[in-house]
């Protein structure tokens, strides 16, 4: 037990409360991945532009296309995180934990990638999660009405997805967390 300032003995706070580094990732992730999801909605209607003027292409391609849109979050988490630790190591090197090691060059290494990977899972579970409480509680008497908010610009229901997946993010990075340092102390008996 940790003693409080006046002496008496408070108890540690439950692991399954995030902590505030899980609460930065959470809203890291969901503005990184609502200006992202914005930039590939930009750049899908340019390239359909360009492609369907000139020439027809098969559905195939628009379904591989399709596929490396939905992918490509893991490409751009992967690479911003490996580049944001080689500017805090380069400008910050107290920072750095003594147990990783750096990954020379541009390309990102395991431990980017498996953040890249993490990243889209919970922004695909938080934004699941997040459609489906709105939807459960939504007083619309249709369920199908609720793919309209997609086209439609109605800021509080933006405004309130945003927030559950802000919270449901902060509670899967700090799953994350905890699995971590319970493996890390199994390793280390």
């Amino acid at each position: 037990m940790t003693n409080s300032p006046r002496g008496i003995p408070s108890p540690p706070s439950p692991s399954w409360i995030p902590a505030p580094r899980a609460w930065i990732s959470a809203v890291a992730l969901v503005l990184l991945m609502l200006a992202w999801q914005h930039t590939i909605a930009y750049l899908w209607v340019i390239i359909s532009l360009l492609i369907n003027w000139w020439v027809h292409l098969p559905p195939k391609f628009w379904y591989l296309l399709s596929l490396f849109a939905s992918l490509s979050p893991i490409f751009v988490v992967a690479f911003l995180h490996h580049w944001l630790h080689k500017l805090m190591d380069n400008f910050f090197p107290e920072t750095r934990l003594p147990e990783t090691e750096t990954v020379p060059g541009v390309f990102p290494g395991v431990m980017s990638w498996w953040q890249g990977l993490y990243g889209w899972l919970v922004n695909v579970l938080a934004t699941t999660i997040a459609y489906s409480i709105i939807a459960l509680f939504s007083p619309q008497t249709e369920l199908f009405n609720i793919l309209s908010w997609f086209t439609q610009r109605t800021v509080h229901l933006h405004t309130a997805t945003i927030i559950i997946q802000i919270i449901i993010a902060a509670g899967l990075y700090q799953f994350e967390y905890v699995v971590h340092q319970r493996l890390i102390r199994a390793a280390r008996r």
